[in-house]
């Protein structure tokens, strides 16, 4: 099985190493600007997680009634492409490369930089994420080709209506994110040449990392995302339909019109959501709730895995560095995926974790260590009692 295709990949160890930066500043600084741009760019994708989520909950709420249907086998398999692109955890990948590279405002003459091993990871799984993410608008377009058919039959329309807009969305960001991820990829692969090596080398010595990854994936690539239809494109039921005769799309500007509102949003709401707030205010749980239409009163039910009403702050008196909260964080994603009842943060959802996670990359660099970790314990106690 290819490198790219592995889905229990094992990662090389994150590792640092003094060097000079008499002739590569500006190389260094051009790879903390793309680092910070992945980042922000994945930790934003609400909107497509949200479509992804519909796609599970749809699968499994028809499971049984619409099995049979070839229409619905596709619609399964697409959600186990959206399930291996969300366990790659890419933003956690980009974070561990990201907190070893040095601010961009100021470059001293002798830094630590991450290890080149650490950078052909983060590489190999942006070709995965692209394989999967073609995937992923293969298998919408012909789920979408199946529903058109029910839908002109008149065979259950509401349900393959809404079907067909599910798959319009999710094929719609898939090739949003594909061109975006192919733009990170050519942009960090220059940087290969400027970190340092280890003895031991991570990436096999049969395995060679294209400098193009749009000319690695081939003409695939060109058909299925560069491609634009237009809109005098007859709508065909057969092979050579086109999803953007139902879109009714005129020009290429305005997908991206579309996906950056729907991209801006997401943002906006990040940012508004990653603001520090203190314990006085009132939790982002009942703002939330109280934005949403009043459709009844929600019954709260006792659970083995929910947040405790309570969290002794005294139980971080251990973490009293940057290291030490890189460390606790370690471990504890490592509780919640193999004993998720033993974690601090058990009850806390993986979409709360991740954004509390980027909360902290945000101020990592800034704040003194003494400083980060009052931030990280404020933060942290926020987290695990959020709604109590």
């Amino acid at each position: 099985m290819a490198l790219w295709n592995q889905r229990n990949l094992i990662a090389p160890v994150v590792l640092n190493v003094p060097c000079k930066t008499k002739d590569i500043k500006d190389q260094i600084i051009y790879l903390t600007k793309t680092s910070t741009s992945m980042l922000t760019y994945y930790s934003t994708l609400s909107k497509f997680e949200t479509a992804a989520a519909y796609q599970t909950r749809f699968v499994n709420r028809w499971k049984n009634r619409l099995r049979n249907m070839h229409g619905f086998q596709i619609m399964r398999r697409l959600n186990q492409t959206l399930i291996r692109i969300k366990n790659m955890d890419l933003v956690q990948v980009i974070m561990d490369f990201h907190s070893f590279l040095p601010e961009t405002g100021y470059i001293e003459r002798n830094i630590n930089l991450p290890v080149r091993s650490n950078l052909e990871y983060l590489l190999v799984r942006l070709q995965g994420l692209c394989k999967l993410l073609m995937r992923v608008v293969y298998l919408t377009k012909e789920a979408a080709r199946y529903h058109l058919k029910q839908i002109a039959k008149n065979f259950l329309f509401p349900m393959f209506a809404m079907f067909l807009g599910l798959m319009g969305e999710l094929w719609l960001f898939a090739r949003s994110v594909c061109k975006r991820t192919i733009q990170f990829y050519d942009e960090l692969f220059p940087a290969l040449g400027i970190l340092p090596e280890t003895k031991v080398k991570w990436l096999p010595m049969d395995y060679q990392l294209p400098e193009s990854l749009a000319k690695w994936l081939g003409n695939e690539y060109e058909r299925e995302i560069l491609h634009i239809g237009q809109a005098t494109d007859l709508l065909e039921l057969e092979g050579n339909s086109n999803i953007y005769s139902l879109l009714q799309h005129n020009t290429a500007d305005e997908e991206e019109s579309l996906v950056t509102r729907l991209e801006g949003s997401a943002s906006m709401e990040l940012e508004q959501s990653s603001k520090p707030t203190s314990f006085s205010t009132v939790p982002k749980a009942l703002l939330l709730q109280s934005l949403r239409s009043d459709t009844g009163e929600a019954v709260e039910r006792k659970h083995p895995n929910a947040a405790p009403a309570y969290f002794d702050v005294k139980r971080l008196d251990h973490i009293r560095s940057k290291f030490h909260v890189q460390q606790f964080l370690k471990q504890e994603r490592a509780s919640r995926t193999d004993s998720p009842s033993t974690a601090f943060t058990k009850g806390v959802s993986e979409h709360q974790f991740g954004d509390f996670n980027v909360r902290l990359m945000k101020e990592f660099k800034r704040l003194s260590s003494a400083d980060f970790v009052k931030f990280f314990k404020e933060q942290f106690l926020q987290l695990v009692t959020v709604g109590h």
